[in-house]
């Protein structure tokens, strides 16, 4: 490893490692939770299967199950080593390396069942427009619900309460959208909070992907907006970690 690498991305690989050490040496759990998305995926291809085509709910779908991946998977990172952390920190650990080193690998996790959910998807049924929107937009959604897991998981000092704080913020993504009630039908207030939604924006790129003349304006934007919300997400997951000492952000 390069000692000219700043000494945050230092220890990150190195947490990285560790990280991913455990979770393989925790196979049971692991392969549970990559057992998701081939679950989910048959299960869309039961309910879709029997249809000509694809449909808007089924995009809906998929982009809320992105979310769910990332953010069931991340919830539980931190609190459970919340003790070993605050240890290291005391040594020089920065909280910026502990948090991009958890989300390094869960990433890879993101991507491994995304790729299994929208495999089995496009098999069986068939997905109208291009794998090159699709895939991203739902490994996006999925990073974005893996920083909101991760923030969970910093505001929380229990495992039981993070798993469980999990629902209260998958229900308004689906609240929050058009699926509750038509587009036309929403108030000032709903409408601003639906931007705000994850899932909003991963549904959007599917639509669009899915149109004969697509908006590549609202394709940007859609991406455009996922990144940031998955940026900013995992940023504020590590601000919340490092708030009762700000001089070791880093």
């Amino acid at each position: 490893m390069s000692a000219s690498l700043p000494p945050w991305r230092r220890q990150s690989a190195l947490l990285a490692d560790r990280y991913l050490d455990v979770l393989l040496g925790d196979l049971p759990t692991l392969l549970l939770l990559l057992a998701q998305a081939p679950a989910i995926g048959v299960l869309c291809v039961v309910v879709w299967g029997g249809i000509e085509r694809d449909t808007p709910s089924l995009y809906f779908v998929l982009a809320l199950t992105a979310v769910w991946f990332g953010c069931i998977n991340a919830c539980r990172e931190i609190v459970k080593e919340r003790s070993l952390f605050e240890r290291e920190r005391l040594f020089g650990l920065s909280t910026l390396a502990y948090v991009v080193s958890k989300a390094r690998v869960l990433i890879g996790l993101d991507l491994a069942q995304v790729a299994l959910l929208l495999g089995i998807v496009e098999w069986r049924i068939g997905l109208r427009g291009s794998l090159l929107w699709q895939a991203p937009a739902l490994l996006l959604a999925a990073v974005a619900g893996t920083g909101l897991g991760l923030l969970i998981s910093a505001l929380t000092q229990r495992q039981e309460r993070a798993v469980a704080a999990v629902p209260l913020l998958i229900l308004p993504q689906i609240l929050f959208s058009e699926f509750a009630i038509p587009r036309n039908q929403f108030s000032d207030f709903v409408s601003v909070v639906e931007k705000g939604m994850i899932v909003r924006w991963g549904y959007q790129i599917f639509v669009e992907a899915a149109a004969t003349s697509p908006d590549y304006f609202e394709i940007a934007l859609a991406f455009g907006v996922l990144t940031l919300m998955a940026v900013g997400l995992h940023a504020a997951a590590t601000i919340a970690l490092s708030w009762s000492n700000p001089e070791e952000f880093l």
